[in-house]
């Protein structure tokens, strides 16, 4: 028993030690690059340590893949925790991963974005007509993307709030916005406590999603607007199970305008409500979506340009750690190309992988009419296997941070554990290459491999993971093959 205790301080403190390297040299990294590029200089520390080989980006790399390999001991090879345990009791072992991601200064640039577009908005300027570019701050030395925001109007709130720190310094505006975040990533795990309330591995899949690395990472360290995300996928799951219909309609709502790509969402649910026959709720979900959107027009978005601006035409024609990108690779390579000479095939591919999408979506639209005991939990399950397959398939721009979306679907889904493995490989490996991944070198390809292969092995021996993972789950409490009914969750209500 003492051996036992001994192991689990170890990792532990390893973990810990290995958060706060990668902590150190993401802070160093980062203050040091904005104030370099402050003084306009032609490069700065992260863009030399993190588009090549360099000792920086191999000690980073080390310390994440060390990080992932810590948790996957802890998860697959510790025994379940009670569930007598309280969440402010189980959230302590995960408070100095937090603090060290709320340190780590930010690797991307898209923190910046973010505080251009709260500065415009604080200067009544709409940045959905106006680029970035078009406003003058002193920020503009450090944005990369110059085009009109992306992101909704609830994105835009918090980019707001932290812009106003910035006439004290922009660097505290960025840990500001990341204030947000932590809070937002530590309510998102609250809700998957109470969501996973009958689950009899309730407290360490709550722990598991507070202490995954990949979202810490991207989450809270690099601060992203997907742990915005996020927190609608967790609702709109909790609303389904619940049956608050009109509320899981609103939830995608506001993921929608916080980022995109919840709209993919409201087909689905709405067949569903269809195949139900429940029109009274169809119709005031359809008026209180007819009113938002009548709204918006008349005040943020009005104009068609502006509503496109949410698909962000920014990326169109790029490629980034896709099957798209490493297609583009390959061409390079081996026909001494350019990126720019190979957009006409890429875009030809693009077509072809949406048409593969959308006749994958109209089969799971008709899954309500074609089983007969289609049930929330069903639905809930196609919403995911949707966009584990639009992230897969269909994305010739895939940012490493894209797929943390799938980890509250990972962890609230039931009876799929290929699916909650698939997710889990796609985030962790996705992360492992830390810096650009659009690149057309020999690194570029070693990380598009790393994001899509082991998610691609994971899906393709999908049988022979799931022995595997049985196999160890004989003798341990294995959280991810842990049976669960299909409508536990909603008898609860």
């Amino acid at each position: 028993m003492l051996q036992i205790i001994a192991k689990k301080q170890f990792l532990y403190a390893f973990a810990l030690v290995t958060a706060s390297i990668l902590c150190g040299v993401l802070v160093v990294g980062g203050v040091t690059s904005f104030f370099e590029a402050i003084a306009g200089e032609e490069t700065n520390f992260n863009s030399e340590s993190f588009n090549g080989v360099s000792s920086i980006r191999i000690l980073s790399t080390f310390s994440y893949i060390s990080l992932c390999a810590c948790y996957f001991l802890w998860l697959f090879r510790s025994q379940s925790i009670s569930n007598e345990l309280k969440f402010k009791q189980i959230i302590k072992p995960a408070i100095p991963f937090l603090l060290l991601a709320l340190i780590a200064y930010p690797l991307s640039n898209d923190i910046y974005l973010y505080l251009q577009y709260g500065l415009m908005n604080l200067r009544g300027v709409n940045p959905f007509i106006i680029p970035a570019s078009h406003v003058s701050s002193v920020l503009m030395p450090l944005l990369y993307w110059l085009q009109t925001s992306t992101y909704g109007p609830i994105s835009q709130l918090f980019f707001m709030g932290s812009a106003v720190f910035i006439r004290v310094n922009p660097i505290l505006g960025v840990y500001v916005f990341k204030l947000f975040c932590l809070f937002i990533y530590i309510f998102n795990a609250y809700l998957i406590w109470r969501l996973l309330k009958n689950s009899l591995n309730r407290n360490k899949l709550t722990i598991a999603y507070l202490l995954n690395p990949f979202l810490l990472i991207a989450h809270v360290a690099d601060a992203h607007v997907d742990v915005f995300l996020c927190c609608s996928v967790i609702i709109l799951i909790g609303c389904l199970y619940h049956r608050l219909y009109v509320a899981a309609i609103l939830a995608i709502a506001a993921g929608v305008l916080t980022k995109t790509l919840p709209i993919i969402w409201l087909p689905l649910v709405v067949g569903f409500l269809i195949s139900r026959r429940l029109w009274k709720t169809f119709a005031i979900a359809a008026g209180a979506i007819a009113v938002l959107i009548l709204v918006l027009s008349q005040t943020i978005f009005p104009t068609v340009a502006a509503w496109k601006s949410l698909l962000n035409p920014g990326v169109s024609g790029l490629t980034a750690r896709s099957i798209h990108h490493l297609i583009n690779l390959g061409l390079s390579f081996f026909t001494r190309s350019t990126f720019i000479e190979n957009q006409p095939t890429i875009q030809q591919l693009s077509r072809i992988t949406i048409l593969g999408f959308a006749i994958f979506y109209c089969w799971k639209l008709l899954q309500p009419y074609l089983k007969r005991k289609y049930s929330e939990v069903n639905l809930v399950n196609d919403l995911g296997w949707v966009t584990i397959s639009l992230l897969l398939g269909a994305t010739p721009w895939l940012m490493s941070w894209y797929p943390s979306v799938l980890l509250p679907f990972a962890v609230l889904m039931r009876n799929a554990p290929i699916f909650s493995i698939a997710s889990l490989t796609f985030c962790l490996t996705s992360g492992a290459l830390i810096g650009a991944g659009s690149g057309n070198t020999p690194l570029s390809l070693v990380g598009c491999l790393l994001t899509l292969g082991p998610v691609f092995a994971v899906l393709i021996w999908r049988r022979q993971v799931l022995q595997k993972f049985h196999g160890l789950a004989q003798d341990r409490n294995f959280i991810i093959s842990e049976p669960v009914a299909s409508m536990d969750i909603v008898r609860s209500t």
